[in-house]
């Protein structure tokens, strides 16, 4: 069990989309009852991806704020109504920053392949939302296709963007100013 737990730490990609998924299931699943829980995953994968996060930073508020911003234009155009509010729930929030940091380690090999962004989120990210309401996070304000159509135009954008904003995973030079000769510093 040691020797799994090492392995998954030690590689950021499947350290980031592990963790993630357990915080969609605290978020969506637990809310605010388990938002300690969320919290606590989101701080689990920035420790196990800090460099790579923290080098990422501009573009990983940059999909916090584009995603927060598709997810209250679906809100206040009555899409969707997350139970308990009227606006975005804090666990929607969270589960944005843990979406951010895992697109970020998990989604490298996107880059420049907007068309194949664009795809994998329309057919993947609609999945979340029926889900979400299946199990009461959240209740349809339209009908189903509407629903599907809305959610496939912001994921494949969403998408869109993360391709843009990715960069390989690699190995960053020691020296700050071979990082920044480098490139590295950039989105």
């Amino acid at each position: 069990m040691v020797n799994w737990l090492r392995k998954l730490i030690l590689n950021h990609r499947l350290a980031a989309f592990v963790i993630f998924d357990f915080v969609w299931l605290s978020a969506v699943l637990g809310r605010e009852s388990w938002i300690w829980l969320t919290v606590l995953l989101i701080v689990l994968m920035f420790a196990a991806t800090p460099k790579q996060l923290w080098h990422r930073r501009k573009a990983f508020l940059i999909i916090v704020v584009a995603g927060l911003g598709a997810e209250l234009l679906t809100v206040t155009g009555g899409v969707i109504q997350f139970t308990g509010t009227e606006w975005l729930p804090a666990w929607l929030i969270l589960l944005w920053f843990g979406f951010a940091g895992m697109a970020l380690m998990m989604f490298d090999w996107l880059r420049g392949k907007a068309w194949l962004a664009a795809l994998l989120g329309g057919v993947f990210g609609p999945i979340t939302y029926f889900a979400g309401t299946r199990i009461g996070a959240a209740e349809l304000q339209v009908q189903p296709v509407t629903a599907a159509v809305v959610y496939v135009v912001m994921w494949a954008l969403l998408m869109i963007l993360v391709a843009r904003l990715v960069t390989p995973i690699v190995k960053l030079p020691k020296n700050p100013k071979q990082r920044s000769k480098e490139g590295y510093n950039e989105i």
